[in-house]
């Protein structure tokens, strides 16, 4: 059965297939866009199955000419398979927000297998994960763009069984290497860092079932003692030890390493659970000095952009926090986070773009997301589209919000939200019902109503000139 795709779904990953073309020099009669219309030559309705057939082709084009020394599959019966064992459905996990996919040279006739993956930047794909197998299928060796900044900075070499036993990675991407790890049967036993490439390893950590067990080198001891002090709930002591131990750091590497990154995350996230935040900003201000920080921002990002948006109420910086914080997660896990998303899709309503909400929704699928997400999902959208005038759309979203549920302080201004929706689509009797509900949980949403015109038949009948008579009685009583 054919499954047709969205059309906003369709113009983000047809046209990023097409842009990748053009990027790579890689030139064929596919549509560089498809148009929805009904007739015409150009097939209205692009199908999963076409979607997919594209990435395939775009691959062995790609593998002809990058990889020219690994063949691919050119008879049919080797094409099917491939599609088959191989492929997948790349269209779906589109669908279910993982925005990557893997390309395979042939594999059929003894030679040795690549599998190369790609990630969507923007609105291009580009290549960021080879692995090599040989001619028994035995995976080799795995090149990485883990920073995905265009160059390989991470290279892991197999064993006979297929374990890693050693990786070696450019963490500072000064083009040398500057960590190495190190595993045995399988499990990852030591890595040893040289941050500086002065020849020296100033930090050497030792795992046991692949955990961290301890480290030594610079500035560890001092580390050490903060995590005991933390553990113990003793936050201004630990908070302490982690700057001796950063500063201890510094001294022997200057430059900004992972490590760095590390003991300024645990040093915010103390400031900002005491609610230190003058001394918070300073330390994200500092993180996010060092370029190598961004691609371990994750956590930070988050805390910055949750203390702009519900403890500032600065919603214009909410909103550039988010966007990043939500660029870099795709980035890093090749997928869409419903959690960032919902949370920029809030902060841009705040900041009166209820557009721009609107388009951070579209990305999200209803259907990925368990309940509580999904609550949040059709209210935020339901409130955009209620703010853009689209009041049907408005009352479809906003009623399946209310069938969800969600936290019961959000009830009285979703039911005020559908009374608004109801009386501006000529839903009387609802919005009759919507607001009385809406009352009946939060009276002082009357002031709000009494000043909105949508409400003006509301307040005509019997019952809204009671309860606004009611409510303005025991205002002046309280006053």
């Amino acid at each position: 059965m054919y499954s047709p795709l969205s059309a906003n779904l369709l113009e983000d990953y047809w046209k990023a297939v097409q842009n990748t073309k053009e990027k790579f020099d890689i030139t064929d009669h596919s549509p560089k866009r498809f148009s929805f219309r009904f007739g015409g030559e150009i097939p209205g309705v692009l199908h999963k199955e076409s979607l997919n057939h594209e990435i395939f082709w775009f691959c062995q084009k790609y593998l002809d000419k990058y990889h020219a020394n690994y063949p691919y599959p050119r008879l049919k019966q080797d094409i099917r398979s491939h599609l088959t064992e191989l492929y997948g459905d790349p269209a779906q996990n589109f669908l279910s927000g993982k925005l990557s996919f893997s390309c395979f040279s042939g594999w059929k006739d003894g030679n040795s297998l690549l599998k190369l993956s790609f990630f969507l930047n923007e609105n291009e794909f580009f290549p960021y994960r080879w692995d090599y197998y040989d001619s028994k299928g035995q995976l080799f060796l795995t090149e990485e763009d883990e920073t995905k900044n265009g160059k390989k900075d991470s290279f892991t070499y197999y064993s006979s069984a297929g374990c890693p036993k050693e990786i070696t990675k450019d963490k500072n991407d000064f083009g040398a290497m500057d960590e190495w790890w190190y595993y045995k049967n399988c499990q990852l036993i030591r890595v040893e860092y040289d941050s500086n490439e002065n020849g020296f390893r100033e930090r050497i950590c030792h795992y046991e079932n692949e955990k961290e067990s301890y480290c030594e080198g610079v500035g560890e001891k001092e580390e050490r003692e903060a995590t005991l002090l933390e553990s113990n709930h003793k936050y201004p002591e630990a908070l302490k030890f982690y700057r001796k131990s950063l500063s201890e750091y510094k001294k022997e590497v200057s430059i900004g390493t992972s490590r760095t990154c590390s003991l300024l995350k645990k040093i915010a996230n103390i400031e900002y659970n005491e609610r230190d935040f003058p001394s918070f900003t300073k330390t994200l201000d500092e993180f996010f000095s060092y370029k190598v920080c961004e691609s371990d921002s994750l956590d930070v990002l988050i805390y910055r952009s949750y203390y702009y948006l519900y403890v500032l109420g600065d919603y214009k910086s909410a909103r550039d926090s988010y966007q990043k914080t939500a660029d870099i997660y795709r980035k890093t896990h090749g997928e869409i986070s419903p959690e960032i998303s919902l949370n920029l899709a809030y902060s841009q309503f705040m900041d009166k773009d209820p557009s721009a909400c609107l388009v951070s929704l579209d990305k999200l699928n209803s259907r990925r997301l368990t309940a509580y997400p999904r609550f949040f999902l059709f209210y935020y959208r339901g409130s955009c589209e209620l703010s853009l005038g689209r009041y049907e759309d408005a009352y479809t979203n906003l009623k399946r919000a209310q069938i969800l549920g969600g936290e019961k302080e959000f009830l009285p201004v979703v039911y005020y939200k559908l009374g608004r929706a109801s009386f501006a689509t000529h839903r009387e009797q609802e919005g009759n019902l919507w607001t009385n509900q809406a009352l009946l949980i939060d009276f002082d949403l009357i002031e709000k109503m009494d000043s909105d015109p949508i409400f003006e038949s509301f307040f005509l009948s019997p019952n809204g000139k009671s309860l606004k008579r009611k409510y303005y009685l025991n205002k002046q009583k309280k006053e």
